[in-house]
């Protein structure tokens, strides 16, 4: 079953720190950052092959394309108290 671009995008509207594991289409490398969508309006397609979102870490825009992603976790800020 492969991940589809409108659930990542749905967990990264809804919470401050996601963590997303994907490949590097240039180098093969495995990647693990963590994204937000939270209080950020970008307009993106449900059905886009790639995604874009904010790399907390980093403060800066990364594109992930979907195909890539072999895992994100996030976590209702509610959950967290936050």
């Amino acid at each position: 079953m492969s991940i589809q671009a409108e659930t990542v995008l749905n967990t990264l509207r809804v919470c401050s720190n996601v963590k997303i594991v994907f490949k590097s289409l240039t180098s093969n490398k495995t990647h693990t950052g963590h994204f937000t969508l939270k209080n950020r309006n970008i307009g993106q397609s449900k059905n886009s092959e790639t995604i874009v979102a904010w790399d907390v870490e980093n403060e800066r825009w990364q594109d992930i394309r979907v195909s890539t992603i072999t895992q994100f976790i996030g976590i209702k800020d509610e959950l967290l108290g936050g």
